[in-house]
């Protein structure tokens, strides 16, 4: 009854969402040439629901099997025309850090560190206040939440990507 109740807030979050079929031209400032966006930003919520419970697999980028690092490359690149690094080590390295949770905005990216001493090692997109998307090991994609003690105790820093609107 709990995950039959889960769905439903996930898909009355989601169902207010409106998919754009209208492709967007945005300019790739690394090599100055045009790009074609497929969503809109408003997008990026209907688009991660597509991907909801996908399982987790490690170096997976498809529906079949997907980690961390590639879901988000996916989600960039169809709904931002933005090709990141396929490491979340590496996308850090790309992105404006943004320490303070209050300052991110929706499609922002989320690094934590899942060991202890060890550097970042996790990357979601963060949706709201409280709530990030990503891939679970356990769980597949799913959607978090920062005050669950787990992600609060492993959060690092949000990232913007420059090219990012």
């Amino acid at each position: 009854m709990r995950k039959i109740t889960y769905l439903l807030l996930i898909i009355c979050l989601f169902s207010a969402c409106k998919v754009s079929q209208t492709p967007q031209q945005t300019i790739d400032k690394t090599e100055n040439k045009p790009v074609q966006v497929k969503h809109k930003v408003s997008d990026l919520r209907a688009y991660c629901l597509d991907w909801l419970g996908t399982p987790h697999r490690m170096g997976g980028t498809t529906k079949q099997g997907v980690d961390c690092s590639g879901f988000v490359c996916n989600v960039y690149k169809e709904i931002y025309g933005i090709d990141l690094p396929r490491r979340s080590q590496d996308m850090i390295k790309v992105c404006k850090q943004i320490n303070n949770k209050k300052d991110l905005k929706e499609g922002d990216l989320v690094f934590f560190n899942n060991k202890q001493g060890g550097s970042i090692n996790h990357v979601g997109i963060f949706l709201d206040t409280d709530k990030f998307i990503h891939t679970s090991s356990s769980k597949g994609v799913t959607i978090g939440r920062f005050s669950e003690k787990y992600w609060a105790e492993r959060f690092r820093c949000g990232g913007r990507h420059p090219n990012k609107k």
